[in-house]
């Protein structure tokens, strides 16, 4: 009576039968009333809110990196928009497509403040995602409700089973959005006719050294071995092989990227700092947007930051490294696969000179081994067809 705060004696024995009951169903695996109502009542929004408490574990209930949880924290906002206030065992595939319309279609709104406006009164936006940004974002769901099914929130999991609505032969690779080798000097040209040198020193030194732009930013003179010639990094996406090369095009660009830092009496360590903070490195999308505006200007095709990681590759594979040379040189773990299937490229005129050596016939006369005969074939007839002559 007094545990059950109740002076009704059947009460009481209810709210006893109540709790033996629970007891029952935690040891046996059994559902009452009660759960079933409590599965009826969550929210996909409360299971991303616990998601994110418990930081963005994996399905393995492993860590994962800073910048992934980064990207998924901008997947989980337009998710909480549409799913939010919908139940889980009420999701279909069939919101799936729906979802992928109303992302398409630029429903979901962000409010956000342009360059250089009053940032007490930010504009609304509608943004369009894309059928590969649709995918990440419902892969970034799928993780959620896995941890929902593995805390037994929920008794299945909504989501297996969907396939993607972005195929491979839509994916535009880094290959296909890299300068030519006269496309690059225009773009360094352009940049340093409209007095843009940090610009044109960013391009190249992403172009010579192979380096994802997140990479590149952050470097400081520090890791600059002169001596060995070399560049200490620290790579992203579980990349390895710490350091790039110094070849002659890079070290020249490192020094005179370092004689205009003295020049301008630039006081900062980095090697590309932001105009505004020079002990901030510079915004990346800054340089993006004039990336593309030099691109436009010129009139040559679409050129992206990772679109110079593919210059170098491309470069180091005319040049003649193998694949797994270039793998370890750019710091890819996948190795040499990704290189031929996403990187890997050789421009026209240099598989037209490769062609070129072909040799189509034999002839006897280029053969130099004294017997007149091709390479590789017996000078004299072998003992079988001595017997049998």
């Amino acid at each position: 009576m007094r545990s059950t705060e109740t002076t009704n004696p059947t009460k009481a024995r209810q709210f006893l039968q109540r709790w033996k009951d629970e007891e029952r169903a935690k040891k046996y695996g059994q559902t009452l009333p009660g759960p079933s109502i409590q599965e009826k009542c969550l929210l996909i929004g409360t299971l991303i809110d616990e998601y994110v408490n418990a930081e963005h574990p994996t399905k393995k209930m492993k860590r994962k990196a800073p910048a992934t949880i980064d990207k998924e924290k901008s997947y989980l906002r337009p998710l909480r928009d549409f799913f939010g206030s919908r139940n889980p065992a009420a999701i279909t595939l069939a919101d799936c497509d729906a979802y992928r319309t109303w992302r398409n279609s630029g429903g979901y709104v962000t409010l956000r403040t342009a360059r250089g406006e009053d940032k007490l009164s930010p504009q609304e936006y509608h943004t369009k995602g894309g059928d590969r940004i649709v995918d990440m974002e419902l892969d970034c769901l799928s993780t959620v409700l896995h941890l929902a099914r593995r805390r037994n929130q929920i008794k299945f999991h909504p989501l297996i089973g969907r396939g993607k609505f972005a195929s491979a032969s839509e994916i535009r690779h880094c290959r296909e959005v890299a300068p030519t080798p006269e496309g690059l000097p225009m773009i360094e040209s352009w940049f340093r006719q409209n007095g843009e040198h940090d610009m044109a020193d960013l391009t190249c030194f992403l172009a010579f050294s192979g380096l994802r732009i997140g990479e590149g930013l952050s470097l400081t003179w520090n890791v600059v071995n002169w001596h060995e010639e070399i560049i200490d990094v620290k790579r992203k996406k579980r990349g390895i092989f710490p350091w790039v090369p110094i070849l002659p095009e890079m070290k020249q660009l490192l020094l005179s990227m370092k004689a205009r830092l003295q020049a301008a009496n630039i006081d900062s360590n980095l090697l590309f700092p932001s105009p505004f903070d020079p002990s901030k490195c510079r915004d990346d999308s800054a340089y993006r947007r004039r990336l593309t505006a030099a691109c436009k200007s010129l009139g040559i095709s679409h050129v992206t930051p990772h679109g110079l990681r593919s210059y170098f590759v491309t470069q180091a594979r005319q040049s003649g490294l193998t694949d797994a040379e270039i793998a370890m040189l750019i710091g890819d773990k996948t190795g040499p696969s990704l290189i031929a299937s996403t990187y890997g490229d050789v421009r026209s005129e240099h598989l037209v000179r490769q062609a070129q050596r072909i040799k189509l016939r034999v002839s006897v006369d280029e053969k130099p081994d004294g017997s007149g005969l091709p390479k590789g074939l017996p000078t004299q007839p072998s003992n079988s067809l001595n017997n049998q002559l």
